[in-house]
């Protein structure tokens, strides 16, 4: 049965036609009074009008008008019946019938379309409801936003005050870390990737000659004053040299090289910054003299302590740095033999020789030194008195000025035994103190006081004497070599002195080339800084051995621009010096860096320094090889400007001042 009335449901437009045409032709064929029954028709066009629609309705009543016509036409008596008086109460009843039944079906379908009406109003009364509740909402909603967007202002504001006050306390608290640790260990810390190794490291100990009885003598303020004005000088130094301070013990300093962060040149950077320390203290006109001692190893260096922590080293390399510090003279920097070892290419240092007399001497012992002395003073060639002086020295165990004496004698009397066997004592005697005997250690060790930086152009076999001597003095008159600016790169990647040659050379080719006096200037100052940028570079990638990946060598190419950001940070504003600077790597057939510039495009200036900078590193030490002979490196430029690398009349000069 629901099967049934679904599909009628379903299909009630087809169910409802045939079943008018059904009633039609019942109608039209079975009931005699046709015309009483004509009435019949309103009845399905009514329904058809209100179910389904005005135009079906009109062709449901044209079909009806057709049919109808068709049977009158056809069976025309149907229509036209012998009217008895029972017909005329079947006809009234039949009109009747319909009459009523129209009335219902009219009257319930008015119901109905009231209902819906109704229904209609209703949906509009609760449209119109929902439209004005809405209206609200959304006034309501506008009302919140514009409160919301004063609100998120308001707390925006208060988060910012937040965030600053989180940034103040962040900085105050790195500020007091950086205070009292170094900014690349708390930075290592933060990052959780700092760890306790062991790491061959360069350890510097200082000190200063009678601290104790100078603040003993003055009042504790004026003290700290001075102490804290020489430890701002040291500070600048020493992180110039990237150092890692690790503590300040009084007037003492102990500083690491080569830690935390692992820079393969500790040595170097470490005695580099022991000569610029002792130049401070006499440039700062401070009223003591600074004892430095500087050994290599490898002890064990991390964080030690619970809550408070440090990074530190601990071994047996810290205790030597420290006792060589003692034994240094005052002024003076000593060095181990290990540390003296990986600089001895650039730094000039004697071996330090410690003699067993008391520092002080017997008053007579000193008066018969005296009186001789003043008397060979005034008769310099009586060798009696100067073999006198001589054993005098030997006797006092003053080995060094015993054997310069007792030399002297033989030289003017060889036949001497006496003096031949005590000037063989004294060579004897020397060869034993070569090495020193530091206190907790067992054996004696060699050790080097550091007399200055190496001159590279006093390298003869990268520039002749003769060039040497015709432009040396007439450069340093022109300009300061800016070593404070480039020395610390050139000890972070093992090229102490190369600046200075660049410049040099650069100099000397432009002046062949008959540039006016400014030209020449800029070229030289551009040769002393065209390799500053290098800080940006990675520390392992500048003594690398072999070649770079593609990334590698784009950080590589970067240090040309970052010269010049360097030096305008500096204060330096010829745009000139900055030209050459940028352009010293462009390659003469455009196959360079940064911009890839060809011939002409090149300023002058920057293909001499590119001839020089690379002349100056083939026949430079370097970490990762060793130096090329000069005919050989210059040989190879040669190829390299046929090839179209560099400017062949520039390396036509260069030629000609090297006399190849």
């Amino acid at each position: 049965m629901e099967a049934l009335k679904n599909y009628l449901i379903k299909n009630f437009e087809q169910v409802f036609v045939l079943l008018i045409l059904v009633s039609v032709a019942s109608i039209n064929y079975l009931i005699p009074y046709k015309l009483a029954f004509l009435n019949f028709y309103f009845i399905p066009i009514l329904l058809g009008a209100y179910y389904l629609g005005v135009h079906k309705a009109l062709q449901g009543g044209v079909l009806c008008t057709l049919i109808v016509t068709l049977y009158a036409y056809l069976f025309p008596q149907s229509f036209m019946p012998a009217f008895s008086q029972l017909d005329l109460w079947m006809n009234i009843l039949a009109w009747s019938s319909f009459l009523i039944l129209t009335g219902a079906v009219v009257g319930q379908l008015t119901a109905r379309l009231k209902d819906e009406v109704e229904q209609v109003r209703e949906l509009n009364r609760n449209l119109e409801d929902s439209q004005a509740r809405i209206e609200a909402a959304d006034k309501e909603l506008r009302d919140h936003a514009e409160n919301l967007e004063q609100k998120v202002l308001l707390r925006t504001e208060s988060l910012e005050k937040s965030k600053h006050a989180v940034e103040d306390l962040k900085k105050k608290v790195e500020d007091a870390l950086y205070s009292t640790m170094d900014a690349s260990v708390v930075r290592l810390i933060i990052e959780k990737r700092l760890r306790t190794e062991k790491r061959r490291i360069s350890i510097l100990f200082s000190d200063l000659k009678d601290f104790t009885q100078f603040s003993e003598e003055r009042r504790p303020e004026l003290v700290i004053t001075d102490l804290n004005r020489l430890l701002e000088e040291m500070e600048e130094v020493l992180l110039d040299y990237r150092a890692h301070i690790d503590k300040y013990m009084g007037d003492g300093i102990m500083v690491e090289f080569g830690a935390p962060v692992d820079y393969q040149r500790h040595a170097l950077m470490a005695t580099i910054a022991g000569l610029k320390m002792q130049e401070r203290i006499v440039k700062g006109d401070f009223p003591w003299q600074m004892r430095i001692g500087i050994s290599t190893g490898e002890p064990i260096i991390g964080l030690i302590g619970n809550r408070r922590q440090t990074y530190t080293a601990i071994g047996d390399v810290v205790n030597l740095a420290s006792r060589i510090q003692e034994l240094c003279s005052p002024g003076m920097i000593t060095l181990d033999a290990a540390t003296y070892e990986e600089v001895s290419r650039f730094v000039e240092a004697q071996k330090k020789t410690v003699f067993s007399f008391a520092e002080s001497e017997d008053p007579q012992f000193v008066k018969k030194i005296a009186d001789c002395s003043e008397r060979l003073d005034g008769n310099p060639e009586d060798v009696e008195l100067m073999k006198k002086i001589g054993f005098l020295f030997l006797k006092g165990n003053y080995i060094l000025q015993a054997q310069e004496h007792l030399g002297q004698a033989l030289q003017a009397d060889p036949n001497d035994d006496k003096v031949k066997l005590a000037y063989a004592e004294t060579t004897i005697k020397m060869n034993q103190m070569d090495a020193v005997a530091i206190r907790g250690k067992k054996n004696r060790l060699n050790l080097y006081e550091v007399l200055g930086l190496k001159k590279a152009l006093d390298d003869r076999e990268k520039i002749p004497q003769e060039l040497c001597d015709q432009y040396e003095e007439e450069v340093d008159k022109l300009v300061e070599f800016p070593e404070d600016v480039v020395l610390p790169t050139e000890a972070l990647d093992g090229s102490v002195g190369h600046s200075r040659v660049v410049g040099f050379l650069s100099y000397a080719i432009a002046d062949v080339l008959g540039l006016d006096a400014q030209e020449k200037l800029e070229i030289l100052q551009a040769g002393y800084l065209a390799d500053v940028g290098k800080v940006i570079v990675p520390h392992h990638l500048l003594n690398r051995a072999g070649g770079l990946s593609k990334e590698e060598f784009e950080e590589v190419t970067k240090h040309s621009r970052e010269s010049v950001r360097v030096l305008r940070k500096m204060g330096y504003q010829n745009n000139a010096i900055f030209e050459i600077i940028e352009a010293s790597h462009e390659g003469f057939s455009g196959s360079g860096y940064p911009l890839g510039l060809t011939g002409d495009q090149i300023p002058m200036g920057a293909r001499i320094v590119a001839v020089a900078d690379t002349y100056n590193a083939l026949t430079s030490w370097r970490p990762y090889r060793d130096r090329w002979d000069h005919v050989a490196a210059f040989a190879e430029m040669k190829r390299d400007a046929k090839k179209g690398k560099f400017d062949p009349e520039v390396m036509e000069i260069l030629g000609k001042l090297l006399q190849m």
